[in-house]
């Protein structure tokens, strides 16, 4: 019976923090490029870094700089990209310090 409680006790310490929504869905073909790119978390977290990789692993310059203050919703400005395949990446930190890496795919036409 203790293992029960401490099990059910223990369980929102397992939690992870997931994506809820991103404005470019993975794999998608755009046309007309966003001015900016919104993705939300199930819970607040800390956004350490976020990239934009062409095709050939070349990072775009973004300008990013992290937020201070946590939050379950970030919009990220988006630069000017010729036609190709682009990958957004981020990295985030939960409150007790879990990292998680995220990533959506896109071809711009």
């Amino acid at each position: 019976m203790t293992l029960l409680a401490l099990a059910i006790a223990a369980a929102p310490a397992f939690a992870h923090v997931s994506v809820k929504t991103t404005s470019i869905e993975d794999a998608a073909v755009i046309e007309t490029l966003p001015a900016d790119f919104s993705f939300s978390f199930s819970q607040p977290v800390g956004l350490v870094a976020f990239t934009i990789r062409t095709e050939a692993g070349e990072t775009v310059d973004t300008g990013f700089k992290p937020p201070k203050d946590r939050s379950d919703t970030f919009t990220i400005p988006l630069p000017d990209l010729e036609p190709g395949h682009y990958t957004l990446e981020w990295r985030t930190m939960s409150k007790d310090g879990h990292p998680m890496t995220g990533k959506s795919t896109f071809e711009l036409k």
